[in-house]
């Protein structure tokens, strides 16, 4: 952190405040779901996976910090299009997660300020 402020990238994976766009939304979706399946892939490995003792011994804490950088990038993009961030609920709704992560990732965001904030991908003071 500098000058008292953090990142940009701590502001997108761990904030609940402020908006991103669908852009955004789905880089951050894949990206975290990839680093979910490597660690998980690490895990499962066992002995023949190359970083296996190093996922397990992570793994559970690098699991609900995924789980909770997936909610706060899906708090920001309901608060984009003008929703509350309790929907962010319903992922974990198992049938009901999979067609609310396309819903929010398509939905297009109000334009200019909302209630939630400045336009979306700035990042709030």
């Amino acid at each position: 952190m500098t000058g008292g402020r953090s990142s940009p990238l701590a502001w997108l994976l761990f904030s609940l405040r402020g908006r991103i766009s669908r852009r955004v939304y789905w880089l951050s979706y894949l990206s975290l779901t990839c680093v979910t399946a490597a660690l998980f892939l690490q895990m499962v490995g066992g002995e023949e996976a190359s970083l296996s003792r190093l996922a397990s011994t992570i793994g559970p804490f690098a699991f609900f910090a995924t789980i909770y950088a997936n909610v706060a990038v899906t708090v920001k993009r309901l608060h984009d299009v003008g929703y509350s961030g309790f929907l962010s609920l319903a992922m974990f709704v198992p049938l009901v997660n999979f067609v609310f992560t396309i819903w929010v990732g398509i939905l297009p965001g109000t334009a200019g300020p909302n209630a939630y904030g400045d336009a979306a991908d700035s990042v709030p003071t």
